[in-house]
């Protein structure tokens, strides 16, 4: 992974917002290198972290694969068939063109990271070049994931390599 930011994606409307988001999704782009992992593995991870089955939820929470290209519409329709048969019944999550993707405002960015430790975040961010720069960086993103529960000590422990800064001190910094 290279970065990652939230956002809107998948639909038609001009400039969503968190209060108007049309006919768009709340998503998560993710920026990565394909030499050092692949479309097909990130739709598995994709896969694993949320119901695939069931009923859909509001529209703009609405799970759905995003796919930028034929190649990847083709691996996503794939995957979503394999995920129907292990499961054993139909797939709700769409798959559809990821179209423009509209950043979330800066509140929403590594919100879990924002809200736990905003001093660590703004010491960070100078370090970074600011705010937007750091909170699109991995150590952020793992850091974010540390705090909200998502990730454990491993995501600590690179983030800490990248930054340079002790796990323990990080740890600290970051109720849980």
């Amino acid at each position: 992974m290279v970065s990652t930011r939230v956002g809107y994606a998948g639909g038609s409307t001009e400039a969503p917002d968190y209060h108007h988001t049309g006919d768009h999704r709340e998503s998560v782009e993710v920026a990565y290198d394909p030499a050092r992992i692949s479309y097909e593995r990130l739709l598995a991870t994709f896969w694993a972290a949320h119901p695939a089955v069931g009923l859909p939820g509001p529209p703009r929470t609405r799970e759905a694969a995003l796919y930028a290209d034929e190649a990847q519409r083709r691996e996503a329709t794939a995957s979503r068939r394999a995920v129907a048969r292990v499961a054993g019944e139909r797939v709700t999550t769409a798959v559809i063109p990821v179209g423009h993707f509209w950043p979330a405002e800066p509140v929403n960015q590594k919100a879990n990271l924002q809200r736990m430790a905003p001093d660590l975040v703004r010491q960070l961010a100078a370090r970074y070049g600011g705010r937007d720069a750091f909170l699109a960086s991995p150590a952020a993103a793992r850091l974010n994931a540390y705090a909200g529960g998502f990730a454990g000590d491993e995501a600590l422990q690179d983030a800490a390599r990248e930054l340079g800064i002790p796990a323990a001190e990080l740890a600290a910094r970051i109720p849980r």
